[in-house]
């Protein structure tokens, strides 16, 4: 049985993404699990400007967030380009300046695994 996640396996980290079956080096935003090697998971959502600003457009039309007036995501980091090497970057960018922590949301009882 195929597995719904694709995995990204680094040193100091294994990345976890939903499989979508989409061009990997086309994303522009993407909700992922890195688990710390040693430590607990985290969920960061990473995305480009051009999403950020894809979003708002579509909110403007349908009223969401006050007509597209404001976005934010909680665990969010804006890469510089698409796809799963800039973003998977990012993340390794993120464990080795020890600030991961800071950028995603520990999930709950991850820290025991």
């Amino acid at each position: 049985m195929r597995s719904p996640f694709i995995v990204i396996e680094r040193d100091r980290f294994v990345a976890r993404l939903p499989d979508h079956g989409d061009d990997l080096e086309r994303l522009q935003d993407q909700d992922f699990y890195v688990t710390v090697t040693g430590g607990p998971t985290y969920c960061v959502t990473l995305m480009t400007l051009e999403a950020i600003d894809a979003v708002l457009r579509r909110w403007a039309q349908t009223g969401e967030a006050a007509g597209g007036r404001y976005f934010y995501v909680t665990d969010l980091v804006i890469t510089p380009r698409p796809g799963i090497t800039a973003m998977i970057e990012a993340i390794e960018a993120l464990v080795e300046a020890g600030e991961l922590a800071g950028a995603g949301r520990i999930i709950p009882d991850s820290a025991a695994d």
